[in-house]
């Protein structure tokens, strides 16, 4: 009790500072940095007007559901309508009147193609396009490897790039990326602190503070502090969170700005792989709140992960159409969890074996990127290029314990669990195993976006080549003196074309072919050679338009998308893996998003995506039992079977009304989400359930004392369905939250 009291302190003291007796002696400023304090999407911002009307924003906010600008896709300052791809943002406002916690909260709902693929409680990781995006994801454009709890409170929006992006980003998966923007300082200043309590024992309290620093504004700060507890829906279990997120922007010149920004995050939490099996074809009919793993043990052995970045982007404009822009950031992440999981399960009984492992990790990542940017005309044709280079290196070290071969802990009975009394933690430097991996790439990519045709036309022609490195090495006990090392080396060439039809300003049409350099596969489990790196291609085409506007956008895309060299593990050896062959996701898909008139907005999208695994080995890897389902096994046979955790069909609907007149500051909304059933492993031997969720809000914003003051409530899961998210074998799916309440009270000056 008294850390929390001291850690919500922070946020009331960092307030105090940030409203320093200069400002106090300052008239308060109004506040209106919504759509008109910043550039739009598109290179003139539509006028306010009865259909696209201008309303207070703060913070930085984007009003409207319309996207703030978006250079994640291209690098560039190309219009999202006349780029030849899908792009998907999820602005400020989005986020806080879904009071998404938590990355996954905010995309899942508001974007196509997206669902959940991880059974945790603090997932980073994502289904975009029928493939998973791993552990990658990005912070204003540069890479980092991370799978902690990604919280929102320091972000300003979120940016979905479908497709395989491989040509600007480097190596990814070929489904698409999120990116994570952080907010920036501003040259006005703005405070805001927010308090929210919930369902499950929740509470977060919230603190944001920007302004000048200087008389000329010249250097900007943002301070964004947050400390969050609670309980969760799962027995025993709980979650806390602590952040605080400076920045500075020293812009001492017109042409030169450079901006310096630092987090600092810890989460502990209890261990919770949602280890809930699957019976037959379904689930087990078990509660949600059930706990499979031994609390005696996870208890009072939480789950610790610690991110520090540091990290800056700075530009120098050498004119108005050239510029030079460098990005850098180092992330150190430690993660140490403890838990249990099961080894057998027999379905006929409820009974499973339950095997302990603990595994510390430490991840170190550098990253950079330097572009240049430029404008030119060749008699009829307009370009505008990129050329860049960028540098990533992950260095992970992993010590992995693991009682697997016989269990420590009792069976346990998944239909009446008992728990049993505390365990003193075994030796594990006798049944450990070290682990490191270093892994490099360099990379050059360039690109022209070609417009002509009295700006009708659009053609982007680019390409990047790859320089990368994968070292391994494996030990015994907690050291690496028995390692071998092993390295594998790739390197290719990635080409991008598309191209951009705009026959009117509120209307296109694309198309566009993409190949991409997916991770390396490591060595090969028979003759210990390296194994190909992954590849993808992809055929992407659609139609963009505006209405209302530009108050409103939507975008149809059909997608194709190939990958090759899907690796699997060795059963037996988890160090080694063969290749599977390949995969296919082809698709439709639909996202509107905006404001349709003065009182609605809205967000809609619906997609329908095939993902199927195309070629597989002859080697079987395990054999099925239906009352006996080894952990690390998969049947064979699987050509032809659906991706796990990709629903056929998904559809979600989000409405905001604004009320005006008498009743100005009220808002209400309702959303509806529809997902279809999904596969729950690739043998496709459960499924999970389709299943509909009911969301509302109600909110009331109001001025006092020169304060605007909001206050919001939140209900998720009206109906209090019971569902399914997602899940990674049979032992381990993850069941979805059910009815929660959640209350704010913001204050904003």
């Amino acid at each position: 009790m008294n850390r929390e009291i001291l850690l919500r302190g922070v946020c009331a003291v960092a307030l105090i500072v940030a409203w320093s007796p200069s400002h106090a002696q300052e008239a308060l400023p109004e506040i209106d940095v919504g759509v008109a304090n910043r550039p739009a999407v598109n290179p003139q911002p539509a006028p306010a007007s009865a259909a696209n009307p201008a309303r207070d924003g703060g913070g930085d906010r984007f009003t409207g559901y319309q996207p703030p600008p978006t250079a994640a896709a291209s690098k560039t300052d190309t219009p999202i309508m006349q780029t030849p791809y899908s792009i998907q943002v999820v602005p400020r406002e989005t986020i806080e009147d879904q009071q998404a916690i938590n990355v996954q909260d905010a995309i899942l709902t508001n974007v196509s193609s997206i669902s959940a693929n991880v059974a945790s409680p603090y997932p980073a990781q994502f289904t975009i396009r029928g493939f998973n995006v791993g552990q990658n994801v990005y912070v204003d454009g540069l890479r980092e490897n991370s799978d902690m709890y990604l919280d929102t409170s320091n972000l300003s929006a979120l940016e979905v790039v479908k497709g395989p992006a491989a040509m600007l980003f480097g190596r990814i998966e070929p489904g698409g990326l999120v990116n994570m923007v952080l907010k920036q300082p501003l040259d006005k200043p703005y405070y805001s602190v927010q308090e929210q309590a919930g369902s499950y024992g929740f509470t977060k309290t919230t603190l944001d503070a920007t302004g000048p620093v200087t008389s000329d504004k010249s250097i900007l700060y943002r301070l964004n502090v947050e400390y969050l507890s609670s309980n969760t829906f799962t027995d025993s279990t709980f979650q806390k969170n602590f952040l605080i997120a400076p920045s500075v922007t020293w812009h001492p010149i017109e042409q030169f700005k450079i901006t310096v920004d630092a987090t600092y995050q810890h989460y502990t939490g209890t261990d919770n792989e949602y280890s809930f099996p699957a019976v037959g074809n379904r689930p087990a009919s078990l509660p949600a709140s059930t706990y499979l793993e031994s609390s005696s043990i996870t208890g009072p052995n939480p789950d610790q992960e610690y991110r520090s970045r540091i990290g800056y982007k700075a530009t120098y404009d050498f004119n108005k159409d050239w510029s030079l822009t460098n990005r850098f950031a180092y992330v150190e992440t430690y993660q140490n969890y403890i838990g249990t999981f099961f080894g057998a399960f027999n379905q006929a009984t409820g009974i499973a074996n339950q095997y302990l492992e603990v595994s510390p990790e430490n991840f170190k990542t550098i990253s950079s990127n330097l572009d240049l940017k430029g404008k030119f005309a060749t008699g009829p044709l307009n370009h505008n290029i990129l050329i860049g280079m960028d540098y990533f290196k992950e260095r992970r070290d992993n010590w992995y314990g693991c009682f697997c071969s016989s269990p420590v802990l009792g069976a346990i009975n998944v239909y009446a669990p008992s728990y049993g009394p505390g365990l003193v933690m075994p030796d594990f430097s006798k049944t450990g195993g070290a682990y490191y991996a270093r892994n490099e790439w360099k990379g050059l990519y360039a690109q022209d976006m070609i417009s002509f045709y009295e700006d009708k036309v659009h053609l982007l022609l680019g390409g990047r080549y790859d320089w990368a490195d994968l070292a391994t090495g494996y030990g015994s006990g907690y050291v690496y003196s028995n390692y071998t090392a092993q390295i594998v080396r790739d390197n290719a060439f990635s080409p991008r074309v598309g191209l951009t039809i705009q026959p009117m300003p509120w209307l296109s049409f694309y198309g566009s072919y993409t190949q991409s350099l997916g991770a390396s596969n490591g060595i090969n489990a028979q003759t210990s050679a390296p194994l190909p790196p992954q590849h993808a291609t992809q055929w992407e085409g659609g139609i963009k338009a505006e209405f209302f506007n530009k108050g409103l956008t939507a975008t149809i895309a059909y997608f194709d998308i190939t990958k090759t060299n899907i690796p699997t593990p060795v059963v037996g050896d988890p160090n080694a893996s063969i290749l599977i062959g390949a995969a296919r996701s082809q698709g439709v898909e639909l996202d509107i998003t905006g404001r349709i008139n003065e009182n609605w907005s809205v967000i809609a999208n619906a997609s329908h995506d095939d993902a199927r695994v195309t070629q597989a080995s002859a080697y079987t890897p395990g054999l099925y039992n239906p009352n006996l389902y080894n952990y690390n096994s998969e049947p064979g046979g699987v050509v032809g079977n659906r991706l796990a955790s990709v629903p056929e069909n998904s559809a979600n609907l989000w409405a905001k009304y604004e009320a005006d007149g008498k009743l100005r500051g009220l808002s209400v909304a309702s959303g509806v989400s529809l997902v279809g059933q999904q596969q729950g492993d690739n043998a496709n031997s459960f499924q999970l359930p389709s299943y509909a969720l009911l969301n509302a809000m109600v909110a009331y914003r109001f001025e006092f004392e020169k304060m605007h003051i909001t206050a919001q409530l939140n209900v998720k899961n009206l109906t209090d369905a019971n569902y399914w998210s997602a899940a990674t074998s049979r032992f381990q799916i993850t069941p979805g939250t059910p009815r929660t309440f959640l209350a704010s009270l913001r204050f904003e000056f």
